[in-house]
């Protein structure tokens, strides 16, 4: 837990405090723990005429006066008696015009207007000095500035200055008269107090009727304030005061004897120069006080999440307390770090780790710091987390489905399944419970004291509070065999050209399966195990089967098989090929140059080829126009209503205009080659300069409507052809003419096209078929026509192979012990399909038809029981391909075994299975002794005869102590000492479908 406000500042971190420093890394500057002002007040147009009266002038300027703790100060002049305030920022004292024009007004005797801004210190106080000069409603002057400066302690007393400036005589004396006084003032109780004002800089002794008062000022109720002291004398009955006028001074400070509280409040010092032309001085006295909060209990605020709040923080106490914000045992929200400095604590938008303890300390280095504690609770909606996400179970064993969930005001949890509430029963019972450790949540549980098959399914969590509710699903499911729900598709590339550079990240080949308990992974490669812990550039991902490889070369490239396996089955991938990708070659690469220069007739239909590419994959032709502009070159595909690229990549103009001549248009065009393994990275296969001649024949058929091209063919998809269901389809028809021919598809048969399955692409020139099915046969024919001539039509034969495809997906089953189970792998297809199913990896016959009948793409398991159990494939294959399918099949006791059995009767069982184990061991060892059969032949023999425990075969007799050493030997072999073919027979047999 890290140190408290009050913790750091006993440490000596912040003994500052006391006299107004904070330490740099809180606050970013010092402060001085006294701080003296003197302000001056000008009084412009100073002239005698029984007083001092306003006349006529101007002061200019703006002086910016940086004070100690770094405030700005700012003075600006004032123009006396119809003149102009100009200058000053944030702290100004501004002349005012006549009447008190713009700022605050005070009103004094004779309707007179009087300057005068509010003038803050640090600690928040007010002062005020106000000039007040002149009759006939002229202010001259305005008193002290606004200003901000540092708290100030009992141990002395800053003076204000107010200063005028002669222009004309009083009594012949030029001097510069000003009035100083204290400035806010704070005493301890029981302290003689003493606040000055004094006239300097001129002899006021000539002056009619001059004279210096105090008075206490009640600014709530002013008929409340009464006056103190004329001169030397006090005037009010009462022994608290005294005034402290020396002699030959114009000094006179008033003195309270003993600081009471009710000493405290405003005194106002007032300077009479006769014929009521005063100045007066306010003075504001404090009583000394600790840091405090009127409301010393700990607040709770609670806010939702998204809110914004501010919180504010006001302590009293004289001087003014500084004020600091802490989040006990973690960084304050937004601003971060430990402390924050401000009366207002603002979080613009609240999240859930806001919530916490806040303390506000406030501090005027006056006995403790004071606090006052606010506790933050953030509502929110519900948070669901699931310890696992599949809950796995046997059949008549217990299980437990668990959800915590996290949320304010803690939330209400029930569970249901198949949209039932589940209130409870003797086989299903939730609980829910608090968390603990400060946790605003709870734990929530549902038991099932002995699973049966209705049992399994999906349950939901839901969650509910007063701001939302979440819900969360979690599976109960028995142990089953493993499933593969992820891999890669047919073919892997990779590029030869940059394996082993630094940034080349390993070729992965997916496989991940479903199964409990979680499956185990061995690869093959070419149908013969592959041993990836004994190759440094080959690995497993982690918790996948992902078989990764670093830097492949061409001795990586081939066929790759997945298995995985656990306890009740094994389930095999998909065969999939690693294979290199490579560089895209050109029919023109061994000319000098790529750039030819080409020539076409103006209005004439023209033809330009792009030379043979070939790569693997194959690579895919297309034409762009390279634009060169000042700075950059701008490529443009190729795709007007007059240019159309053909599939084996020539680009076709029904007719050439003077657009196509590449100089005068400031152009290139480009023919480029990708392929899908970098459909994005290009490469150029020729660079032509297109030059637009005038027809040779000197028929001009763009300007002339009689010499128009009427529609031709210029390419097509031929009269037959064949294309595949499964996928889109195109079929091409670009006609050449002058003008650009339109172009419509249509059946022969009338069928009309479905718009949802058929589109055009090249402005008409080419038909696409969405998801082509066995239906889309037929013949389609296009019609071409510019109204030059009769239209033109080409028909287009279509046929449609379909390689096979399943007619639905294969569904993992569980089922009882005794039932009759059907897996079924019906595809479709426009040949002959065979089928062959699997179980474990391993190729199923029809050896036994009682039990199970394999009956072409239907495979049915009669009286299902526990060595059913396992991974059912299908491979569909016919002579344009394949299709891949499996499911597991989980089979659970139909009887609740040992639940009624008791003690006795299971030691009776386990002494059984003992001894048919002992039995099993000594046929081994006679086996192995009389015959010299190896371990892994009596390995793969065990395997036939489902022999279980063969590893953990056991001495016997001491009979057979040279032949059981000599099993023993065979059996400490690790697979790694064992020969391919030894290996080889672990694995299930790899099918070999026809591509």
């Amino acid at each position: 837990m890290g140190s408290t406000y009050k913790e750091e500042r006993h440490e000596g971190r912040e003994k500052d405090l006391r006299k107004g420093r904070w330490n740099d890394a809180v606050r970013g500057k010092n402060k001085h723990d006294k701080m003296k002002h003197s302000e001056e007040k000008e009084v412009k147009k100073i002239e005698k005429k029984g007083g001092i009266r306003g006349g006529e002038g101007e002061g200019e300027g703006a002086e910016e006066n940086i004070g100690e703790g770094g405030e700005e100060n700012r003075e600006g002049g004032g123009i006396g008696g119809g003149g102009e305030g100009k200058g000053g920022e944030e702290n100004r004292e501004e002349g005012r015009i006549g009447g008190g024009e713009g700022g605050e007004e005070t009103r004094g005797e004779g309707g007179i207007g009087e300057g005068g801004e509010e003038n803050r210190e640090e600690g928040g106080e007010e002062n005020r000095g106000e000039g007040r000069i002149g009759g006939e409603g002229e202010v001259v002057a305005g008193v002290p500035s606004q200003q901000r400066q540092a708290r100030q302690t009992a141990e002395g007393e800053d003076q204000q200055t107010a200063e005028g400036e002669d222009q004309q005589t009083i009594e012949g004396n030029t001097e510069h008269p000003k009035v100083t006084y204290s400035k806010q003032t704070v005493a301890a109780l029981g302290d003689r107090v003493k606040i000055d004002c004094s006239v300097e800089g001129v002899d006021v002794s000539g002056v009619n009727e001059f004279s210096v008062s105090w008075s206490k000022i009640d600014v709530d109720k002013p008929t409340n304030s009464f006056p103190i002291s004329t001169n030397e004398r006090v005037v009010l009955f009462s022994d608290k005061y005294e005034v402290d006028h020396p002699q030959e001074s114009q000094r006179f400070s008033l003195i309270i004897k003993e600081m009471a509280e009710e000493e405290i409040g405003m005194y106002r010092c007032t300077v009479n120069f006769g014929e009521n032309q005063k100045i007066n001085a306010d003075v504001n006295v404090h009583l000394q006080q600790a840091p405090f909060f009127t409301d010393d209990f700990t607040k709770t605020l609670t806010v939702t999440v998204g809110d914004s709040i501010s919180i504010d923080c006001q302590p009293g106490g004289h001087p003014r307390p500084e004020v600091y914000w802490e989040r006990l045992n973690d960084e304050l929200p937004f601003y971060g770090g430990k402390f924050f400095k401000s009366n207002q604590l603002d979080i613009p938008l609240i999240e859930v780790d806001h919530k916490g303890h806040y303390v506000c300390y406030a501090d005027n280095g006056i006995g403790e710091p004071a606090t006052s504690n606010v506790i933050l609770e953030v509502q929110y909606p519900p948070e669901i987390r699931l310890p696992v996400s599949r809950v796995f179970t046997e059949a008549n064993e217990p299980a437990m489905m668990e959800c915590e969930v996290m949320g304010y005001p803690i939330p209400d949890v029930a569970w249901y399944k198949d949209e039932t509430a589940i209130l409870g029963s003797p086989n299903l019972k939730p609980k829910t419970e608090e968390m603990v450790g400060g946790q605003t949540g709870v734990k929530s549980s549902l038991s099932v004291s002995q699973v049966t098959a209705e049992d399994l399914g999906q349950y939901t969590c839901k969650a509910s509070n007063v701001i939302g509710t979440t819900v969360k699903t979690v599976g109960l499911v028995t142990k089953s065999p493993p499933l593969i729900v992820k891999q890669s598709r047919h073919e892997v590339w990779y590029d030869l050209e940059k394996s082993g550079l630094r940034d080349t990240l390993p070729v992965v080949i997916e496989c991940e399966a479903d199964g409990f308990p979680t499956p185990t992974y061995r690869w093959t490669k070419n149908g013969e195990p592959l041993r990836w812990e004994a190759d440094n550039h080959l690995s497993l991902e982690d918790n996948t089967g992902n078989l990764l490889i670093t830097d492949p070369t061409l001795k990586d490239n081939g066929m790759y098989q997945c298995f995985a396996f656990n306890d009740l089955g094994t389930a095999s991938s998909d065969p999939v090929y690693l294979i290199n990708v490579t560089r895209i070659q050109f029919s023109n690469d061994d000319d000098p140059s790529d750039t030819y220069h080409l020539e076409a007739e103006l209005g004439r239909p023209y033809k330009m080829s792009c030379p043979q590419a070939t790569g693997y994959p194959t690579p895919e032709l297309s034409w762009v126009k390279a634009i060169q502009h000042v700075d950059k070159m701008e490529l443009e595909f190729v795709k007007e209503e007059r240019v159309v690229a053909d599939p084996e990549g020539s680009l076709w103009f029904t007719h050439i205009t003077y657009d196509d001549d590449t100089k005068k248009n400031g152009f290139e065009y480009i023919c480029m080659a990708s392929t899908p393994f970098e459909p994005y990275d290009f490469s150029i296969a020729s660079v032509i300069h297109l030059t637009v001649v005038d027809p040779a024949d000197g028929a001009h058929n763009l300007r002339e409507e009689s010499l128009n091209v009427e529609s031709f063919p210029m390419f097509t998809s031929g009269e037959t052809v064949t294309i595949r269901a499964g996928g889109e389809s195109l079929l091409w028809c670009i006609y050449g003419g002058e003008p650009s021919p339109d172009v419509s598809w249509r059946r022969s048969d009338g069928t009309q096209l479905d718009e949802t399955r058929f589109a055009t692409r090249n402005y008409g020139r080419t038909l696409v078929i969405k998801e082509t099915n066995v239906n889309d046969g037929g013949i389609y024919e296009c019609v071409a026509s510019n109204n030059v001539g009769e239209a033109k039509m080409n028909a287009i034969s279509v046929s449609v192979e379909q390689p096979p495809t399943f007619s639905e997906n294969m569904t993992s089953q569980t089922v009882s012990e005794g039932t009759t189970v059907t897996f079924s792998c019906q595809a479709n297809s426009t040949v002959n399909v065979t089928y062959t199913w699997t179980f474990n990896g391993r190729v199923l016959t029809s050896q036994n038809p009682q039990h199970r009948e394999l009956d072409g793409s239907r495979l049915t398991i009669k009286d299902a029981s526990y060595t059913d159990m396992g991974n059912y494939a299908c491979n569909a294959t016919s002579s344009l391909g394949y299709v891949y399918g499996q499911a597991a099949l989980t089979v659970l006791p139909s009887k609740q075994y040992g639940i009624r059995q008791s003690c006795a009767e299971m030691e009776v069982l386990q002494q059984e299975v003992t001894d048919l184990r002992s039995t099993v061991d000594k046929l081994q060892l006679i086996l192995a002794s009389n015959h010299n059969i190896t371990y892994a032949a009596l390995l793969a023999l065990s395997d036939k005869l489902s022999i279980l425990n063969l590893s953990q075969t056991k001495s016997v007799s001491q009979q057979n102590q040279t032949t059981q050493t000599q099993v023993k030997q065979d059996m400490i072999m690790t697979q790694d000492q064992m020969s391919q073919d030894q290996m080889s027979q672990d694995l299930p047999t790899t099918l070999a479908p026809i591509a």
